[in-house]
């Protein structure tokens, strides 16, 4: 009788917890393996590079831990070499074959497709193909305008598997404004931001990296400069809310532009434009510095081998620091970084200022918003982490959260093989690494607390595609100081494009500051001039 009773609550309990499984979606599925082809690439230019950086972000976001397992890419490399050997599986990929070599690999989905380029358009073609025929095959097709463009068409495909094939809901929405591809409405703007009534004040065509505001011709008005890879052009407001072109000045076409400031650091009452720049075929910085004399922007200084940046310090005083640079030690170097001093009308090395390994110039700035002490400096690393640092050059902190995002390159050339092969991370598998934007400190809701104001860009594919990035939008962020670090002070101020720089100046002489934020709103990856960016600007 006791037995019985125990076999009755045995079959009981297997009944339960088999119904449970029923009724509970995923309770106990097996984990899933899914092979991912190499996309076949149809272009007459040379895109390993892409292949490689398409087959990181399918692996990396169809990846599930303990339920979706995807092969390595040497194994997907064996496999297929295997199977160009036998007369069932030679040739191009298709369903039929997909589905034998899928079985041999004791996968459950096998994934392939190709990418052609038809002169600048490109168009994406994708399979998903479950092995053993128990659901029907996914199939994608999509056009894009450019190569790069195929980032954000697969971050889409890649979301639509997941759920469609697993189950798995995407992680992030889309924000409207940025699938609409235009700058938020000025109704229902987030009343936590300190940023209200945005005005559009230029649309160009190209890619604006940088940004600066000062009076650069003595008239005692500010301007406004930008910059393009090749290009300096001078913008003044011309009283009906647009910024117009008053002077344009081509540069080189050998060199990249990839900075701009404006300081009167001479002190004769007219701001020079300081142009951070550098040869990407020898990794060489050739800096120079303008300035506006006798009706004309005229070179000051020309082939300095630093990297510059004006800051401000607390008492509202310019200053200009910078940082020697050659192909030998690349932008990231941590040393050779001094205040400039002005002498016998020139710039001069001046007070060493002491930063930590890994320091950059570019995205530098002080005040005394990031910390209790009297000084604290701060900058974004290679990798888009904030790292604060006191006079002495020690770390007094540095976050975890990721910020920056540039398109802004540094190559790495065969001198450069000491810093090269110390590279790691950076997406570029080993070539280089990405200029980070300005960072700002100021107080920006005018509660006599200074602030700190950070850019961040969303790259679709994280990053994996090293030159080749494709943003899905930006933000301004305001963090405050406390004593558990830099956190958001307020909602980010969210932007449909990728931000480049920002200013805070009084670009249309009225006696109030606004912040000035340039984008790029439209990016071609294999042309810039086709590109399309913009300078809005926000009350504070």
């Amino acid at each position: 009788m006791k037995n019985s009773a125990v076999r009755l609550y045995t079959i009981m309990l297997v009944i339960v917890l088999s119904s449970v499984a029923a009724a509970a979606p995923g309770f106990c599925d097996p984990l899933k393996k899914v092979a991912v082809c190499p996309l076949e690439m149809n272009s007459p230019e040379d895109l390993s590079f892409l292949q490689k950086g398409l087959f990181s972000m399918l692996f990396s976001r169809l990846s599930d831990p303990g339920k979706v397992e995807v092969l390595d890419r040497e194994t997907i490399d064996r496999a297929l070499t295997q199977a160009q050997a036998s007369p069932a599986t030679q040739g191009p990929l298709n369903e039929s074959k997909a589905k034998l070599i899928g079985a041999s690999l004791g996968v459950d989905y096998i994934l392939f497709g190709s990418m052609t380029q038809f002169g600048s358009s490109v168009s994406l073609d994708l399979s998903m193909v479950s092995v053993k025929g128990e659901k029907p095959t996914l199939t994608f097709s999509k056009q894009a305008p450019e190569p790069g463009a195929v980032i954000t068409e697969l971050d889409m495909a890649a979301t639509e598997i997941n759920l469609k094939t697993f189950g798995r809901e995407p992680e992030l929405i889309v924000p409207k404004e940025q699938l609409a591809q235009r700058p938020e409405t000025r109704s229902g703007e987030d009343s936590r931001s300190p940023l209200t009534n945005y005005r559009t004040l230029l649309a160009a065509n190209g890619e604006i990296v940088g940004m600066a505001a000062g009076d650069v011709d003595g008239d005692k008005k500010n301007e406004v400069v930008v910059v393009y890879k090749h290009t300096i052009d001078i913008l003044k407001d011309n009283g009906g809310g647009n910024l117009v072109s008053v002077q344009k000045i081509e540069d080189p076409v050998h060199m990249e532009i990839v900075g701009v400031d404006a300081a009167d650091i001479n002190g004769n009452g007219i701001a020079e434009i300081f142009v951070s720049r550098y040869q990407p075929a020898t990794g060489d910085v050739h800096s120079s510095i303008l300035e506006y004399t006798g009706g004309a922007y005229k070179v000051l200084s020309k082939d300095l081998p630093w990297y510059m940046r004006a800051v401000k310090a607390d008492d509202g005083r310019d200053m200009l620091y910078a940082q020697k640079s050659s192909r030998k030690t690349g932008p990231y170097a941590g040393k050779d970084v001094f205040k400039v001093n002005w002498e016998n009308n020139a710039p001069v090395p001046g007070e060493i200022l002491r930063v930590p390994d890994g320091f950059s110039i570019l995205s530098f700035t002080l005040g005394e918003g990031m910390g209790p002490d009297s000084m604290r400096a701060m900058f974004t690393n290679k990798i888009g982490r904030l790292v604060i640092f006191n006079e002495t050059g020690a770390v007094e902190w540095s976050g975890e959260e990721g910020y920056g995002g540039t398109r802004m390159f540094y190559t790495y050339t065969e001198t450069d093989k000491i810093q090269r092969d110390l590279v790691t991370g950076d997406g570029f598998f080993g070539k280089g690494v990405y200029f980070q934007p300005r960072n700002l400190v100021f107080d920006v809701d005018a509660d006599g607390k200074k602030d700190v104001v950070i850019i961040k860009n969303k790259d679709a594919a994280d990053g994996l595609f090293g030159q080749l990035r494709r943003f899905k939008g930006g933000s301004i962020e305001i963090l405050r100081w406390s004593e558990m670090g830099l956190a958001p002070e307020t909602s980010p101020k969210k932007l449909p494009g990728q931000v480049t720089d920002m200013a805070v100046t009084d670009y249309d002489n009225n006696g109030k500051n606004e912040i000035l934020i340039t984008l790029i709103k439209n990016a071609n990856n294999f042309s810039s001039e086709n590109s399309k960016s913009m300078i809005v600007a926000y009350d504070m």
